[in-house]
This record gives structure tokens, C-alpha cells and sequence, in this order.
């Protein structure tokens, strides 16, 4: 991951059209507000809407109305930063959009060298999970094709062309190519395809080089990725699983909770983030 260029956080202000603060955003969506005639500047730092919007915005969220600090949340470093998810893309890709979708609450700045501290401790603490809900890091419902494997390593023999393979092995490594070439035609290439019926599957160059990219194992239709699992698992169960990477948040921002944002809402869903950055 490399770091932001950018400030992650703008701190421009919005205001109602009381002159009340709605919330904070950045270069981009004042400018949505100004192009559109929707707001008028007040500062170089502040708009105001010129129109009576229907919701208090964040007006009763202390958390979007602070001066956010652009720093990172561990040691306090303004170098290098990234910004983290709370709940990894892993986990956060199975669960409902409106949990997800516009939770900067659920995005904290760390910089490199954290970033990198967190990341070995999430590493264990997956394998942890993984091995808690029975759900391997690399999924469930695999389908193993050992023929394809064999066909493919025949077909790279062939393709190398060495001289030093003995005749009678030439004619296994062909004969293995013919018999998965034509009982695993459907997998190939519709040009290649058109060549099998008039040609010898060892022959034919394009057909081994895709018989050498086909896979030996691949997703059932059972399939299931470990994070789906999990978070399903979390659901039906309705246990809540935090974890503590061990790293002292010190600078963490005063009014942000590890049981807020996507937090909160997983927890009225009875799923709780599977990864957390700050202890507590």
C-alpha cells in the first residue's frame, strides 16, 4: 500500500442555511455545492447552503464535526499515511450496503510503519479466526482437477522441446495431452477447438500453451470465500469478535468509539468487526 499524497482530511466546513454546522467534506464536494448554486463561501474554509435541507446532517455527531487531525491514529506521525479500514475489504464486502456505503467513521489514518504493525498482527489473527470458524483463508468448495494439473506439465514438457526425454515418455506425455485435449474440449479456446478435429492435440502449439494456463483446482459451485463465511456465521450465531492488535492508540481521536459507525451497526446485527486497530 502506498501512502496518501493528499491530506486524508480537508476540514471544510458546511453550514445549514441557519448558519448552523451540518458536517465537514472536502475540496470536492464543496465544489459540487458552489458549481451547482447550492451554497455560498463564507471563507476560504466555509460554505453555507442557500437552500433549507430536510436533516440535521451530523449536527448531532461530534465525531464528523471535529477537526480532524491529519495524523497517524498510533504513534502520531503526519508522514506517510494511509488510511485503514477497520473492518477489512475481506469481510466488509459481505455485508449490507447500508452499513458500508459513506462510513468515514470506519476509516482511520495510519502511517507506514503502523500500517505495516498491523498488518503482521492481522495476518495471526486470521489464521485465529480461520481456524475458530472452520473457514480456511482461501475458502471452502474448492474443486481439484488433478487430470488438468497432468496435462498441463505434459504439455510444458512437449512445449520445451528437449531432446533428452526418452521416446517412450514423448508418447505418455502425448497421450496424456489427446486424452485431455478431447475429454476437456469445452475448456479450450474456440479456435482451438476448431483445430482438434483435423489435427493432433500434440501438435498444436496453441493448445498446449492453453492447457498449461488451465488450472488444476478451481471454485466449485459451492464455493464460499472465508470472509462470507465468517460474517455469516457471526450473523447466525450472533456473537460479537473484536480484536486487539496490540498497538497503543494514543492519538486516536477523543470522540471516536471502536463500538461506533459500521461497529455499531454490525452489533445491532449481531456481527462485530473481526479486525480492529485500537485497543481498549
Amino acid at each position: 500500500m502506498l501512502p496518501r499524497q493528499k491530506a486524508i482530511y480537508e476540514n471544510f466546513r458546511v453550514l445549514d442555511s441557519s448558519g448552523r454546522l451540518l458536517f465537514r467534506a472536502g475540496q470536492k464536494r464543496l465544489d459540487w455545492y458552489l458549481s451547482r448554486g447550492l451554497a455560498k463561501r463564507i471563507d476560504p474554509e466555509t460554505i453555507q447552503l442557500t437552500f433549507a435541507n430536510k436533516g440535521d446532517g451530523r449536527r448531532n455527531e461530534p465525531f464528523y464535526l471535529q477537526d480532524m487531525q491529519n495524523k497517524c491514529v498510533v504513534c502520531g506521525s503526519s508522514q506517510a499515511l494511509t488510511q485503514h479500514h477497520i473492518v477489512p475489504y475481506q469481510y466488509r464486502q459481505y455485508m449490507p450496503e447500508a452499513i458500508k456505503s459513506r462510513s468515514s467513521y470506519d476509516l482511520l489514518p495510519l502511517c507506514m510503519k503502523c500500517h505495516d504493525t498491523y498488518e503482521r498482527s492481522a495476518i495471526k489473527f486470521k489464521q485465529h479466526i480461520a481456524a475458530c470458524f472452520g473457514a480456511p483463508l482461501d475458502g471452502v468448495g474448492w474443486e481439484e482437477r488433478p487430470e488438468i494439473g497432468r496435462a498441463g506439465k505434459a504439455a510444458a514438457a512437449l512445449l520445451s522441446r528437449n531432446d533428452r526425454i526418452p521416446n517412450a515418455r514423448l508418447d505418455q506425455l502425448k497421450d496424456i495431452v489427446r486424452d485431455v485435449a478431447a475429454s476437456h474440449c469445452s475448456l479450450l479456446s474456440a479456435d482451438s477447438q476448431a483445430q482438434l478435429p483435423d489435427a493432433d492435440a500434440a501438435d498444436l502449439p496453441d493448445v498446449l500453451r492453453e492447457l498449461c494456463e488451465l488450472k488444476a483446482r478451481v471454485r466449485g459451485p459451492e464455493f464460499q470465500d472465508h470472509g462470507e463465511i465468517v460474517v455469516g456465521m457471526l450473523a447466525d450465531s450472533q456473537r460479537c469478535v473484536r480484536h486487539v492488535s496490540g498497538l497503543q492508540a494514543d492519538v486516536c481521536r477523543g470522540s471516536w468509539r471502536h463500538d461506533s459507525g459500521v461497529a455499531e451497526a454490525l452489533c445491532r446485527l449481531r456481527i462485530a468487526p473481526v479486525i480492529c486497530p485500537t485497543t481498549g
